[in-house]
C-alpha cells in the first residue's frame, strides 16, 4: 500500500544573526498510512509546523524529501487530495466566513452547497454569515478547518486545530476525525492537547530540537485503570505485596488492563480485589497508555 505521506530525512536549516545556523528539523523520516492518524508531540519550537510545511513544500527541504501518495508534493493531482489547515490561519478581514468558504469551492471545482453543508456540519451558522474580522480564536479555527475538509481530502494535516476551542468543539474535531479515518483517509494532526491525542491517535512522533525523539504506538500501550482510593496511603504496603503490576501514586492506583472486556469483566474484578484487600474505592476510569508520562520522560528528561 502507498503511504499517503512519506517523509525521508527532511533537514531544515535557518541563518541566525550570528552567521550560525538554526537547525529548524533534522533528518526527519515518518509516514502516515491511509486510514490512519499519526499525532506529533514536542515543545514549542521543537520544529512541528516546519515539519508540516515541508511535507507540503510550502517549506523547501535543505536535504530530504516528502511524497504525498507516491507522488512530489507540488504534482497537482497530489494537492487535490491534501488538505491543511495551519494554526492561526489568516483570511480577508472583509469577507464572511461563508464568503470564503464559497470562493475556495468554486477554486476547487465542488458545489457551493459543499460549503454550506460544512458550516452546519462544523455548527458554524451564525459566525460564518459574519466578516471574519468579529471571529475569535476559536471561530477561525473553525473556519480554517472548514475550508481544509472542503475538497473530501484523502490526506488531511491539522496544525493545532483544537486550540482556542471550547470542550464541545474539542470533542466534535474528535469525532470527524475518527470518521475521517473510517472512510480511509489519512490525518497528521500537530497537537499539545495530550489527551486527545491520545484518544485518536493510532501512532504519535515525539519531536525535540527538529528530531524525532520515538514512534509510539498509542494502541499497542494498552489500557489502565486508574483508582482514586480514600486510604491510599494506608494500602500502599499491601498493594506492593497483592498487586505488584500497579502503581500508587498518592491517593491513586494505576495497574494496566487489557483486552475487549475490560469494562465488563476486568475492572469490577479489580475494585472486587482492592475492596476485599481493605481498600475504600472513590473513583474508577479507564485511559491509554499514558502520554503524558512519555512525553515528561522523552522530551522533558524526567524520571
Amino acid at each position: 500500500m502507498t503511504a499517503a505521506l512519506q517523509a525521508q530525512g527532511l533537514t531544515r536549516r535557518y541563518r541566525t544573526p550570528g552567521g550560525g545556523a538554526l537547525v529548524a528539523v533534522d533528518a526527519l523520516s515518518f509516514e502516515v498510512q491511509p486510514g490512519e492518524i499519526v499525532g506529533i508531540l514536542g515543545p514549542n519550537g521543537a520544529g512541528k509546523t516546519t515539519a508540516l510545511q515541508l511535507c507540503l513544500r510550502l517549506l523547501h527541504a535543505d536535504a530530504g524529501e516528502a511524497k504525498l501518495f507516491g507522488l512530489d508534493p507540488e504534482d497537482l493531482s497530489a494537492r487535490r487530495r491534501v488538505g491543511y489547515a495551519p494554526d492561526a490561519a489568516l483570511f480577508p478581514k472583509s469577507l464572511s466566513g461563508l464568503q470564503v468558504l464559497e470562493l475556495h469551492a468554486q477554486l476547487l471545482g465542488v458545489a457551493r452547497e459543499k460549503a454550506h453543508g460544512l458550516v452546519e456540519q462544523l455548527n458554524f451558522g451564525e459566525p460564518a454569515r459574519r466578516p471574519t474580522a468579529t471571529y475569535s480564536r476559536g471561530q477561525l479555527q473553525r473556519l480554517g478547518l472548514a475550508q481544509a475538509l472542503l475538497g473530501d481530502p484523502d490526506l488531511l494535516l491539522l496544525d493545532e486545530p483544537t486550540a482556542g476551542l471550547d470542550p464541545a468543539g474539542v470533542a466534535q474535531i474528535r469525532e470527524l476525525l475518527v470518521g475521517l479515518r473510517a472512510r480511509g483517509a489519512a490525518v497528521l494532526l500537530n497537537s499539545h492537547l495530550l489527551s486527545e491525542v491520545e484518544r485518536v491517535c493510532d501512532r504519535v512522533l515525539f519531536m525535540k530540537g527538529g528530531r524525532c525523539l520515538r514512534v509510539h504506538d498509542v494502541k499497542s500501550g494498552g489500557q489502565r485503570a486508574e483508582v482514586r482510593l480514600a486510604n491510599g496511603p494506608q494500602m500502599a504496603a499491601l498493594l506492593r505485596e497483592k498487586l505488584p503490576e500497579g502503581a500508587l501514586d498518592g491517593d491513586r492506583f494505576r495497574i494496566p488492563v487489557a483486552g475487549p472486556e475490560v469494562v465488563s469483566a476486568v475492572v469490577p474484578a479489580l475494585v472486587r480485589k482492592l475492596v476485599e484487600l481493605g481498600a475504600e474505592v472513590l473513583e474508577v476510569k479507564l485511559g491509554g497508555a499514558e502520554l503524558e508520562e512519555l512525553y515528561l520522560q522523552l522530551v522533558e528528561g524526567r524520571a
